[in-house]
């Protein structure tokens, strides 16, 4: 089924500045959506009875905005499955630290969404809670592992969507949804309260409809909330944007390539000055992140594993199977190297003042397909989907994709800005400057 998502909630930008914002009455519009659509976009595993938030959330500064919860984040008294069927008769007896924040500054979350088991893929086929489906085109994924928050932002059934993202499993998703995905610093949000899928490089990360939420949000998770007003784009003004001739655009579906040519096209009309730049490594940093990765996740689900291995899911239990046989000594290789990789990226910034990539090689794949063909070479979608998002889990960078158009047959591409460690708040008044550039172009 091919279409576009249905989402006629106005803007919660809009709505923040006037006064006959209602968000009771948005959240029971949310829930009809969830009741109409979730038993064929399988967004949501658990859709709570009503939104748990404070009463007093109309004094607050996120005044209500409804959340989808991924279902690795635990909320007190609620179930956390992790998508998977060795979970599904645990009760969480605590909550997670963003979940807590988000609730104490008057968000109201309404569920926890889908994922890929564990968040251990990037397609969303779920073999337990079924495969979230992608919103503009059922026959092809949302991407993972947060597929479910951003099928639920895209779809309306929430306002912004929690995820985690450890090799682009927020962007991902992102981009094969048409919404906003924004991966932070390492370390900026607390993974306190989540179910890990590699420790040293979970990240939590945000999806929503637009830069100006995600904005919103992100100042309150750090601790240092905005009013609507502060918000505000950077100039592109003789802004530097480093293009990477290097591995991110070696290989790209056709469509994709149109859609960041005309991208960068448009922001050099904007003022911006274009920089060729080559990340030095990049392949390495990749194998070194597939090395931790891999390693760190097996050490977590050792015992959780044990004598139930048959219960996961076959992709995910071939991902366990490999981890454990990665050498201590190369893990600990990998460990060593990331520094000076980390080292090596940041130098990229003397020159820059922030990077531009596709975020995938491909928009998003049907569910029966596990190649792709590109310019003749046959590769996995698992490299197609992550290619061009892991290597910024290894540096820790600060990410995020953003819409940038369609392919002919209406299928959402998105675009990847990275920029230094540390410099969050920055690149995301950069990308509200380029989400406004795109959407006066289109």
């Amino acid at each position: 089924m091919m279409s576009s998502p249905s989402n006629h909630l106005p803007s919660l930008r809009r709505l923040f500045s006037s006064r006959n914002y209602n968000p009771e009455e948005r959240w029971r519009k949310q829930y009809r959506v969830i009741e109409e659509k979730n038993d064929v976009f399988r967004a949501y595993i658990t859709v709570f009875p009503k939104p748990v938030v404070e009463r007093s959330f109309r004094r607050k500064v996120l005044r209500g905005i409804s959340f989808g919860v991924k279902d690795v984040f635990h909320i007190k008294g609620y179930p956390t499955t992790a998508g998977s069927k060795l979970l599904s008769n645990m009760v969480s007896s605590r909550t997670a630290a963003v979940v807590s924040r988000i609730i104490e500054a008057g968000g109201a979350v309404n569920g926890k969404t889908n994922l890929h088991e564990f968040a251990f893929g990037v397609s969303n086929i779920n073999p337990f809670y079924g495969a979230c489906l992608n919103p503009y085109d059922t026959s092809r994924v949302s991407g993972g592992s947060s597929g479910g928050s951003a099928v639920a932002v895209a779809l309306g059934m929430c306002d912004v969507g929690l995820g985690t993202d450890t090799a682009g499993s927020v962007r991902v998703p992102a981009a094969f949804c048409g919404v906003v995905g924004f991966k932070p610093t390492s370390g900026h949000l607390s993974t306190d309260g989540v179910i890990p899928l590699s420790w040293s490089m979970d990240h939590v990360g945000i999806l929503s409809r637009s830069v100006w939420e995600t904005i919103l949000v992100y100042s309150v998770l750090v601790g240092k909330p905005l009013k609507p007003a502060e918000i505000r784009p950077l100039s592109l003004e003789r802004l530097r944007i480093g293009v990477p001739r290097n591995y991110f655009l070696d290989l790209l579906d056709r469509h994709v390539e149109e859609a960041f040519e005309k991208g960068l096209k448009t922001l050099e009309q904007k003022g911006a000055v274009l920089e060729e730049v080559v990340v030095e490594n990049v392949e390495k940093a990749a194998r070194c992140r597939s090395v931790i990765a891999f390693a760190e996740a097996a050490a977590y689900h050792l015992r959780l594993s044990r004598g139930r291995l048959s219960e996961y899911g076959q992709d995910v239990r071939d991902r366990i199977v490999r981890g454990l046989a990665i050498p201590a000594a190369a893990y600990l290789n990998a460990l060593r190297a990331r520094k000076k990789l980390m080292r090596e990226f940041e130098k990229i910034f003397t020159k820059i003042d922030v990077l531009a990539t596709p975020t995938t090689l491909i928009p998003a794949h049907r569910v029966d397909e596990e190649n792709v063909e590109i310019e003749g070479r046959l590769i996995s979608v698992r490299e197609a989907s992550l290619k061009n998002t892991e290597p910024f889990n290894l540096y820790g960078a600060p990410a995020i994709s953003i819409p940038a158009g369609n392919t002919p047959q209406g299928l959402p591409i998105g675009v990847q800005l990275v920029g230094p460690r540390g410099e969050d708040m920055k690149l995301l008044r950069i990308a509200l400057a380029v989400e406004k550039a795109f959407t006066a172009s289109s």
